[in-house]
């Protein structure tokens, strides 16, 4: 089992646990404390939702800085059983886990979120991603100026988003892209 640290928050430098699986791929320390850096004012009570959890790790460290609540959707069992876990170890009530495929709960109406975080296993064409980010904007899941993340990587095909997100921060490192995106209302 390998760990990963909270970077900053109330719960800095708790370790939450991260089972052994070739299809997870945590958001490296680096890329997570600068995504955080371009969140900090932005932060404060905002509703989350993790597209594709995974280890958490963007969800837990949201919630450690005052995001109101986050929503985790997995469709691994032993990694959403994990999720679950690392949830009763930090002793939080602000988590909502969905066991479902992704794209199957997005399309329906959907609740609406300030924050969202598209981190896929990795593609070559990046379809996850751009359904996905379709599903969120014509369901409704989505405030006037929610924020969007994406993690993809270096050399995959560009990415087709809806016409009215637009690109506020961009960075890349080692093989992977990283964007933060902002929605305006059509």
């Amino acid at each position: 089992m390998n760990k990963i640290n909270i970077i900053s928050g109330k719960w800095k430098g708790k370790k939450i646990y991260v089972i052994k699986d070739k299809n997870l791929r945590p958001t490296m320390n680096f890329i997570r404390e600068n995504l955080f850096n371009w969140l900090s004012k932005n932060l404060y009570m905002l509703k989350c939702l993790d597209c594709y959890a995974g280890t958490g790790a963007l969800s837990f460290e949201a919630l450690s800085r005052n995001a109101l609540s986050a929503t985790l959707i997995e469709n691994n069992f032993k990694i959403f059983q994990q999720l679950r876990k690392n949830s009763i170890l930090l002793q939080t009530k602000k988590i909502m886990l969905i066991y479902k495929n992704t794209l199957d709960y997005l399309s329906t109406r959907g609740n609406q979120y300030d924050l969202i975080f598209i981190d896929p296993p990795f593609s070559k064409k990046n379809i996850l991603i751009e359904k996905t980010c379709f599903l969120l904007e014509n369901n409704y899941w989505l405030k006037n100026n929610a924020l969007i993340y994406l993690e993809y990587k270096i050399n995959s095909t560009k990415i087709v988003l809806p016409k009215n997100w637009f690109l506020y921060r961009k960075r890349k490192l080692s093989i992977v892209n990283y964007e933060l995106y902002k929605r305006n209302y059509i």
